[in-house]
């Protein structure tokens, strides 16, 4: 059964706010990779290369293996853009043991676009049969979007819904202020949060688990 998806319940999720949406399948390896960039550059229009001199509409597995293998740097990193019919999705492979891709909410402004997005995810589900999971940026653990193709699952977080979690999982959330307002944007809250963004750009790359998620 096809679920009924409403926009208007959904919108809330890609609200501009300066923060981009992160698209996120956990707990892979390369052969999982492998086989979502066989599927991608047979079924997306697609640029592979170094920002603005891309120069592949094919991605290169072979150099995506490089990257991870090289410790000192010494390679150029190359990065895909996917359009979505509009909807510029990215990713720059970070890790072999996570898939990683970002959207910016602006693009994604009808029930359209949301199905577009959507229908991405359940197709990268369907190819590696996991979960697909859309999160707030740099928000791994916290899905507002669940996509599982092989429990049929189709799972779109009202707000309402993110502020039960977050209340449950006795967590501070960043939509928490982003949407509801519910922390007073005065001196000292304001710069331990420019802190904490700062703190979290330095930090190396981890994989986030998906038993970690926090639903």
């Amino acid at each position: 059964m096809k679920t009924e998806r409403n926009w208007n319940k959904a919108k809330w999720i890609f609200e501009s706010d300066g923060a981009l949406r992160d698209i996120y399948v956990k707990d892979v390896n390369e052969s999982d990779w492998k086989k979502l960039i066989d599927y991608l550059n047979s079924e997306y229009t697609l640029e592979f290369g170094i920002d603005k001199e891309r120069n592949s509409n094919k991605i290169d597995f072979d150099f995506i293996q490089k990257m991870w293998n090289d410790e000192n740097g010494e390679l150029e990193t190359k990065s895909l853009t996917i359009d979505l019919n509009g909807i510029l999705i990215k990713s720059y492979f970070f890790s072999p043991e996570q898939i990683e891709f970002d959207i910016k909410p602006s693009e994604i402004k009808s029930l359209s676009e949301l199905n577009r997005i959507l229908e991405f995810m359940t197709s990268i589900s369907k190819v590696l049969k996991k979960q697909v999971t859309l999160t707030g940026e740099n928000q791994a653990e916290f899905p507002l979007i669940k996509v599982d193709s092989q429990n049929g699952t189709e799972i779109v977080l009202t707000k309402k819904e993110m502020i039960r979690i977050s209340k449950r999982a006795g967590i501070y959330n960043g939509w928490i202020s982003r949407i509801k307002n519910l922390i007073s944007p005065n001196k000292i809250i304001m710069e331990e949060l420019e802190y904490k963004a700062m703190e979290s750009a330095c930090k190396p790359f981890e994989p986030v688990e998906k038993e970690k998620n926090v639903w």
